[in-house]
């Protein structure tokens, strides 16, 4: 019995160390995985600015190429309108000189 006991006792002892080794890796594990985390959150950090001038430079680009095509279109609805009013002006110019020479067309 005393020697069944005995055993039971070293079982136990060796089942505590295994069950001690596993608390340290574990722990051991945890730090890494902590570690790991501070690292991967440092460089996200690290890299914000970097994100944000992206960004910054892809909205100022969207920015201008948006005022370019306002710009054009503007520029084109301008001829348009100095083309009708250069028509129109010498239709007016017609008009008048004919009523001029004829007041009784008018």
């Amino acid at each position: 019995m005393e020697e069944s006991l005995k055993y039971l006792l070293d079982a136990e002892q060796r089942a505590q160390e295994i069950v001690n080794k596993a608390i340290g890796e574990r722990d051991r594990m945890l730090e890494k995985a902590s570690e790991e985390v501070r690292g991967a959150e440092k460089r996200f950090k690290a890299r914000i600015p970097g994100i944000r001038d992206s960004f910054l430079k892809k909205a100022e680009e969207r920015a201008d190429q948006t005022n370019a095509e306002i710009l054009r279109r503007y520029v084109d609805n301008w001829d348009g309108l100095e083309k009708e009013v250069d028509k129109r002006r010498g239709r007016a110019i017609s008009e008048a000189v004919k009523l001029l020479l004829d007041p009784a067309s008018g």
